[in-house]
């Protein structure tokens, strides 16, 4: 059985369903708080070029999300699967913004 890396959740506060290349304003614009990088490897990535290259790298990936505040209806981040393993059943989830 293969594994759907891009299921849509909902939770009681937020809901994750696979991103969009038309997410890309809405995710750039809570990305582009410098505040939010502060403390992570790559500070820089609220400037529009970085963040660019990681919004097309999420979408390559074929496991990122979108996080949606419910009670709003806003984007207001994304997370991603990666290094999945089948053959060993491991995933890792990226801990994002």
């Amino acid at each position: 059985m293969a594994l759907d890396l891009q299921p849509n959740l909902k939770g009681r506060l937020v809901e994750l369903r696979p991103l969009r290349p038309e997410d890309w304003h809405a995710l750039f614009t809570v990305a582009s708080d410098s505040l939010i990088w502060e403390q992570h490897p790559e500070r820089d990535r609220y400037e529009k070029d970085v963040f660019q290259v990681f919004f097309r790298e999420a979408l390559e990936s074929g496991g990122a999300f979108a996080v949606i505040d419910r009670s709003s209806q806003q984007i207001i981040g994304s997370t991603r699967f990666y290094e999945y393993d089948p053959e060993n059943r491991k995933l890792k989830l990226a801990g994002r913004f």
